[in-house]
């Protein structure tokens, strides 16, 4: 198959996200909102109008011009942006819940059945998500009302579902899928897929770490926990170093952009809910 062939295959696995006329419409109103104002610094506006305009002009052919994906495909930065993740966009709405959908799909790795499996993975994930909001929007609800109020009191529950690429090159793949809920305080639950490109599975912290990587996490965490608590006082952790090595098969993690490992608990987990979410670079020197 020549590079041509390739990425016309790579362009008929792309979907135009649902929210495309909107894409469209709202990038020609932000632009001509910008050339109709006007301000005292008018040399730098019209570039910066320039530049969204094309951005988004960008990602929407990515999206829908076969030509424009073809030639994407022959300039590596873009090409290489292109081909990992496509969106899906969606929202769904009651008088209990509103839920707003941001999928990622990855696509080009030229391994047909790892995208299947990690794509299925991902909608089977967000599935997941998206009824248990649904549950938990109508729970909410039914103690509202059991407690007093009325329906015009209610608000209905949030949540917001996206994803983050931690890492990209030409071997390894590491991104979040993030579930945003904002109930009563904000909260995020991470779930990490981290993957090796060359061989088709998903990393593992021996992977990276070696054997003894239940040993070299426990102590570079609370090494990092020492020196934070030091530097703030009032911090405090939940978690001790035995406990990290007993439960190292468990804990999430991603790859950065450096190739270390980061281990990462979600606000509340390890540490008080306003300390948020604590992420521990693993690397040769903090073990």
């Amino acid at each position: 198959m020549n590079k041509l062939e390739q990425a016309k295959k790579v362009y008929e696995t792309i979907q135009p996200p649902v929210s495309y006329n909107h894409m469209v419409q709202n990038a020609v109103n932000q632009t001509n909102a910008k050339q109709n104002r006007r301000t005292r610094n008018r040399w730098y506006k019209p570039v910066l109008a320039g530049a969204g305009a094309v951005f988004a002009v960008c990602v929407i052919m990515l999206n829908t011009s076969q030509a424009f994906a073809l030639a994407a495909y022959e300039i590596p930065v873009v090409g290489d942006i292109a081909r990992v993740f496509t969106f899906r966009e969606y929202q769904v709405s009651d008088t209990a819940y509103d839920i707003q959908v941001e999928m990622p799909s990855i696509r080009g790795t030229g391994n047909t059945e790892l995208e299947k499996r990690v794509n299925e993975q991902i909608q089977n994930k967000i599935d997941q998500i998206v009824e248990n909001a649904r549950l938990r929007g109508k729970q909410i609800i039914d103690d509202q009302l059991a407690s007093g109020s009325t329906e015009a009191d209610i608000m209905p529950f949030h949540i917001i579902i996206t994803y983050e690429i931690k890492s990209s090159n030409e071997k390894t793949l590491s991104f979040a899928i993030n579930d945003i809920d904002s109930a009563v305080t904000s909260y995020t639950y991470q779930t990490f897929y981290n993957i090796d490109l060359e061989t088709g599975k998903d990393i593992t912290l021996p992977d990276v770490l070696g054997e003894n990587y239940s040993q070299i996490i426990a102590d570079s965490i609370q090494k990092q926990m020492n020196q934070r608590v030091k530097e703030n006082p009032d911090w405090s952790y939940t978690v001790t170093a035995e406990e990290l090595k007993e439960n190292a098969d468990n804990l999430k993690f991603y790859i950065n952009e450096a190739g270390n490992i980061v281990i990462s608990f979600d606000k509340g987990e390890i540490a008080p809910p306003p300390l948020g979410i604590q992420n521990f670079e693993i690397t040769n020197s903090s073990s």
